[in-house]
């Protein structure tokens, strides 16, 4: 019964970082762009969401909705002959790919939303395997005692410690005989190494999505070489959503842009 109980404690735990990590990315790849020239009737989040977990966005031409699409056959260049696109309020349309514009947020239409949810789960494993070194380096105690009353006692007493608390007894001769003794688990300590490796793995997450981040833990002459790298990196991944998806929109005759808002981005 206890392992059960601590199973679904552990797994509810997991399910609440995860959903801490992929709304923090989430929101800050909402942020990482602006949209110049947005219908009145298509919401910038809606727009982002999709591009995010679906790599592209159809424009229907004769209704000017912005719709989810599937594809139908290939022709000889391995394009499509149709679209499916798809509302989420159930609307169906079939569509020749000259009556579409496909915007894409990359030219493989690559879902970032599926490379996030696999750093998600590589971060809360770190954060997991820090707790679970943090709880095994810590010293054992056990407290001897002669009766249930002075169990009752020690209890009382090791629940204050805890919390940083002091307890006073009027009567120390209930405590007598009663010894609390220690014993080391022998584990090592690894939370500065998953630490790190935790940061590495969050830094590169952050770059997909146009943040600027640098390693400070190491020297300076290690830093700058690392902090152009890091940049490079995160300029080329926002600049890779924003191109690919004006280019696809001036072919197609839109006026809607992307531009990157990430503070590298300004500097740049």
């Amino acid at each position: 019964m206890a392992t059960r109980k601590q199973i679904k404690t552990a797994i509810e735990k997991r399910k609440s970082y995860e959903n801490d990590y992929r709304s923090l990315f989430s929101l800050l790849y909402h942020n990482s762009v602006l949209v110049d020239n947005l219908p009145n009737d298509l919401p910038k989040r809606y727009l982002l969401r999709v591009l995010k977990n679906r790599g592209a966005i159809a424009y229907d031409k004769e209704t000017k909705l912005f719709l989810p699409f599937s594809r139908v056959g290939i022709d000889v260049y391995g394009l499509p002959k149709e679209y499916i696109l798809i509302g989420y309020n159930g609307l169906v349309l079939t569509r020749k790919p000259e009556e579409v514009v496909i915007l894409r947020a990359n030219d493989l239409e690559y879902s970032l939303e599926e490379y996030i949810e696999n750093q998600v789960i590589k971060l809360v494993n770190y954060d997991m395997a820090i707790e679970q070194n943090l709880e095994s380096i810590k010293t054992m105690s056990f407290a001897e005692v002669g009766d249930m009353a002075q169990l009752q006692s020690i209890e009382s007493m090791q629940s204050a410690k805890r919390i940083g608390a002091t307890i006073v007894y009027v009567n120390k001769k209930a405590l007598s005989g009663c010894e609390t003794k220690v014993q080391q688990t022998g584990a090592q300590y690894l939370i500065d190494k998953l630490r790190q490796d935790r940061k590495e793995c969050m830094n590169e997450t952050l770059s997909t999505i146009g943040i600027n981040v640098a390693n400070v833990d190491k020297k300076e002459r290690v830093q700058d070489a690392e902090i152009r790298a890091s940049q490079g990196f995160a300029l080329d991944c926002i600049s890779t959503l924003v191109e690919t998806f004006n280019h696809d929109a001036k072919i197609g005759g839109l006026s809607i842009r992307l531009k990157a808002n990430t503070s590298l981005y300004k500097e740049k």
